[in-house]
């Protein structure tokens, strides 16, 4: 029974063999005008492959999945798009209700920015224009390190003002410490504790065993008095002025380092494929639109074919 199938299925292409030929010879001409240069214009594609670098990842996500995030910011696309006035490109009337989810549509048609498996980022942009295409790769790639520089950039000035406000502060408790210490010098005579009052007592022994005089004496009395009641406040007062001054010096230079970082004018990208303008066309691909054609074409034929054939048998079960 089957094999009576196919020799009829068989006899049917037989019978039909010409007008089918000219079917599907009609519909391999109407693929290949459609996807013509009159009818569809051709797109080149412009391709870049790159590695993130000196990115900062925040929490768990990584380098790449942060440039990905970075690429697909709504101001870097709203930058291509009026860079490249691609409104007029796309032929999209900014004015009708709807517009920019329509232009933006079609901007994520044409470019096709995905993390590899190799963790790279891979960046595909079609346009009709190769020249065009290679420039938008080019500027997305810039656009992508200004913001990345923009970004920490900002976070980086919030260090220097913190470690501004933190220099300011200290130096204002130094100041304030060195104002305390010149009162000591100045109206007390203190000037190094612990070598004065060894000195003093070296003075006071040799005046008891030689006999000095009372005024001798009497000016020992009040050095040793000026000692003994500001002694302990002027080592005091020492201790916290060097400790507040290694403070400062140890944020100085991570103050000058966080400035120097601030200007500093980094690239978040390696490149390991540069875009070039293409050579040759990527859209449409005139075979697979010619083949997709002929076989619908053949398999639809086909069926009226069948249904032609056979509508006696198809009238039995009206």
């Amino acid at each position: 029974m089957s094999e009576l199938n196919n020799f009829s299925f068989l006899r049917t292409l037989y019978k039909w063999k010409f007008q089918l030929g000219i079917i599907v010879l009609l519909a391999a001409c109407l693929g290949a005008l459609l996807s013509s240069e009159w009818v569809i214009k051709p797109k080149f594609k412009s391709t870049a492959i790159l590695y993130p670098a000196n990115l900062t990842p925040y929490g768990n996500e990584t380098a790449t999945e942060q440039m990905l995030q970075l690429f697909q910011s709504a101001d870097i696309r709203k930058s291509i798009c009026d860079r490249f006035n691609l409104s007029e490109k796309y032929q999209v009337d900014l004015s009708k209700k709807g517009a920019m989810s329509a232009l933006y549509d079609t901007y994520n048609e044409n470019v096709d920015i995905r993390r590899t498996e190799f963790e790279s980022v891979r960046i595909d942009i079609y346009d009709t224009d190769p020249q065009m295409a290679c420039a938008m790769v080019d500027t997305l790639i810039n656009l992508m390190n200004q913001k990345a520089r923009s970004i920490q950039r900002v976070k980086t000035l919030e260090v220097v003002r913190l470690l501004k406000d933190q220099l300011d502060y200290k130096r204002g408790e130094i100041d304030s410490l060195e104002t305390a210490l010149r009162v000591l010098r100045v109206n007390y005579g203190l000037l190094d504790y612990y070598i004065q009052s060894k000195e003093a007592l070296k003075r006071y022994y040799k005046l008891i065993t030689s006999g000095g005089s009372k005024e001798n004496l009497k000016e020992l009395d009040n050095i040793m008095k000026n000692l003994e009641e500001k002694g302990a406040e002027s080592v005091s007062l020492k201790q916290m002025h060097q400790k507040a001054f290694e403070t400062y010096a140890e944020t100085r230079v991570k103050y000058d380092y966080a400035i120097s970082d601030s200007r500093k004018v980094l690239t978040y990208a390696n490149l390991v494929a540069r875009p070039y303008p293409a050579d040759k066309k990527s859209s449409p691909v005139r075979w697979i639109i010619i083949c997709i054609f002929s076989v619908s074409a053949f398999v639809f034929s086909l069926l009226v074919i069948v249904a032609v054939e056979n509508k006696e048998v198809f009238a039995k079960f009206k």
